[in-house]
């Protein structure tokens, strides 16, 4: 009989984010509630309702909103292209 390997992984809760801080957080990427509903891919009435504590983010928003806690312009040059428009 061959040895058996028992992995356990463990992945952390993503942090809870309330109407102040979904807001700072908004506010420290400098975004507007468009840009910052275009990140995790939701319609900017979805994000303005997380501002106003109508709505709790989903799990997946709350992941992305740790990245972004964690690293504001890496994040954000890595999602936005900007476009310089000659006048």
């Amino acid at each position: 009989m061959t040895g058996i390997t028992i992995r356990e992984v463990e992945i952390a809760e993503p942090a809870r984010y309330g109407p102040a801080a979904v807001k700072a957080l908004r506010l420290a990427v400098g975004a507007s509630q468009r840009v910052f509903a275009e990140m995790p891919g939701v319609f900017r009435d979805l994000a303005a309702q997380w501002e106003y504590g109508i709505r709790q983010p989903a799990p997946l928003a709350r992941r992305l909103m740790d990245k972004v806690k964690d690293d504001p312009s890496g994040v954000m040059s890595s999602l936005v292209t900007r476009r310089q428009i000659a006048g």
